[in-house]
């Protein structure tokens, strides 16, 4: 007596196994097929992929999905991350050499501090700006540049953006080291 079976019946032992040894090919079922391969239409033939349909992004049915998976909590650790990158990749905004006791330690950009209740978050930024440049038009766009990232990327509103100047640097000046001068001649 049989029982019914999926899909075509495994194949029996090969000539070089033994009756009680598992089959080395594999046991293919109706309705499983690989991932790798796609097809058009409605029927699907055996060992052919079976394209998914999604809903639209932003329909009703992902945001159920989005409500059942959880909730999304960024740190403001990670807006101050954010904030900082946005600040140091603006117009009119460079990087510092940071200098102890005439040791070079590297180089320095935007420092933020952030500070938030809810979904909104208050910022303070200290940033180094290129001179000879109008300061109110740099800081005017790392605070719109800034904004924008960080609402873009995060779920926080920023609420208030205060924006210090910490230094101004002169691009050219950097780029050319400087000679030691002799104090002998």
């Amino acid at each position: 007596m049989s029982t019914p079976t999926d899909g075509p019946a495994a194949p029996g032992p090969t000539p070089d196994q033994a009756p009680g040894d598992a089959p080395t090919t594999p046991v293919s079922r109706a309705g499983t097929v690989p991932l790798t391969e796609t097809t058009r239409g409605t029927d699907a033939a055996p060992g052919a992929a079976v394209a998914l349909a999604h809903s639209p992004a932003g329909s009703p049915a992902d945001d159920e999905e989005a409500a059942e998976r959880g909730r999304l909590d960024v740190a403001l650790s990670v807006v101050r991350k954010i904030a900082e990158y946005a600040a140091d990749h603006t117009a009119g905004t460079v990087r510092t050499q940071r200098r102890l006791a005439g040791l070079d330690l590297g180089e320095s950009g935007a420092s933020a501090k952030v500070s938030g209740y809810g979904e909104q978050v208050d910022l303070r930024l200290e940033v180094p700006l290129a001179y000879p440049a109008r300061i109110t038009e740099s800081a005017a766009a790392v605070r719109d540049h800034v904004r924008e990232r960080v609402q873009a990327l995060t779920p926080y509103r920023v609420r208030s953006l205060d924006i210090g100047v910490s230094a101004l640097t002169d691009p050219a000046a950097r780029a050319t080291p400087r000679t030691p001068t002799s104090r002998t001649e």
